[in-house]
């Protein structure tokens, strides 16, 4: 669907960044496709959809989860130093408004977060958390401009810490939307943050370089150039493990339209699928959450498309000319015969009233103590 062209809107060519790659699943520097890992892996939608009555019972309790978080959290400054002094002169600031980097963010998975997802993956103790649940740390570079020669140069950034052992790469994940499925060639990889290519130069590298100690020898980079997301968004994934550290961090990249959506459609994707979610989001559970229930399954397909086109429409947009902050923030309108409360643009809008509503309450707690 030209959803542009639908809506009258003067969006630009999606191809502003394709560099007419092919369809490639073998790497011309004859890397293998590796298994999967047997532990969790960087992909962020690695968690069941739905967690069951049944996966509740196991897992482990929110104690033991603030436990690992703390432990986690060791290594999180860490994580953010590699990622300033690797990117940090690539950031938008009043000097340099030009800048490719919008923002680095950087998290520890929170105490929740670890407790439902052991649920899922059905981890039983703090250890088994800290040896298999991969992304409990993490960083993300938040690209002003997401253009694919843009987003080659910052991964080869990557290169030289790879070759100095600063950093190993363990594992790559292609994110692709998944309406492109059926494509072929280029105009399959056209909403593709990177180009093959250089996903695989990284493994060479890596690979390389392991082949030079016993202990790593024949050990290969997992790449996943078509991991495709339900919900149409792209992004690059990486696990990636710091000298000296026992445990891997998640790293992603992805454009600041799509980041900002992603933002939204991360709590509807916990709503629909009957995840915990923070308290302060009740209201837009409250609009969201009868989608569920039975008798409104075409309304829940016709919301789940439109949240797939409103991801592609985002990835659609150019890069920015200016920073984030001077933009107003306006996703696709909705087209649906839905109540109109489920306009994204309204939802994005009750978030924000929701986190300001809570930022306020939390200011004054702390001014009264």
């Amino acid at each position: 669907m030209n959803i542009a062209k639908l809506l009258n809107i003067n969006t630009p060519n999606v191809n502003y960044n394709n560099n007419n790659q092919t369809n490639i699943r073998q790497t011309n520097f004859g890397l293998k496709m590796s298994a999967p890992l047997s532990c969790d892996t960087v992909s962020f939608g690695a968690t069941k959809k739905n967690i069951t009555n049944e996966d509740k019972k196991s897992g482990v309790n929110l104690k033991t989860a603030r436990e690992v978080h703390d432990v986690a959290n060791e290594m999180q400054p860490k994580v953010r130093d590699f990622a300033n002094k690797t990117w940090g002169k690539y950031l938008v600031t009043q000097m340099n408004p030009q800048n490719p980097i919008l923002k680095i963010c950087d998290r520890c998975k929170s105490p929740l977060s670890i407790k439902e997802k052991s649920q899922g993956r059905h981890f039983e103790s703090s250890k088994e958390i800290l040896e298999k649940m991969t992304d409990l740390n993490g960083m993300k570079l938040v690209m002003r401009d997401a253009s694919k020669p843009t987003i080659d140069k910052m991964l080869l950034k990557l290169v030289e810490p790879i070759k100095k052992g600063e950093i190993e790469l363990i594992e790559i994940e292609n994110k692709r939307p998944a309406c492109t499925k059926k494509d072929k060639g280029a105009k399959g990889r056209r909403f593709d943050y990177a180009s093959p290519e250089v996903l695989f130069e990284l493994a060479d590298i890596q690979n390389k370089k392991n082949d030079t100690k016993a202990k790593t020898k024949g050990k290969e980079v997992r790449v996943d150039l078509d991991d495709f997301t339900e919900v149409n968004y792209s992004a690059i994934h990486m696990l990636l493990k710091l000298k000296g550290e026992k445990r891997p961090f998640e790293f992603t990249i992805m454009g600041a339209d799509v980041s900002q959506l992603k933002d939204l459609d991360d709590k509807l994707f916990k709503i629909l699928n009957g995840k915990d979610i923070d308290d302060k989001y009740a209201p837009i559970k409250k609009l969201v959450k009868p989608l569920t229930e039975d008798g409104n399954q075409d309304s829940l397909e016709k919301f789940n498309k439109y949240r797939g086109d409103a991801m592609i429409f985002q990835r659609m947009r150019a890069p920015s000319s200016y920073s984030l902050q001077n933009k107003n923030i306006h996703f696709l309108p909705m087209m649906e015969d839905l109540d109109p409360k489920l306009d994204l643009n309204e939802l994005y809008k009750l978030m924000q009233r929701c986190d300001a509503k809570a930022n306020s309450q939390e200011n004054n707690t702390t001014t009264k103590e």
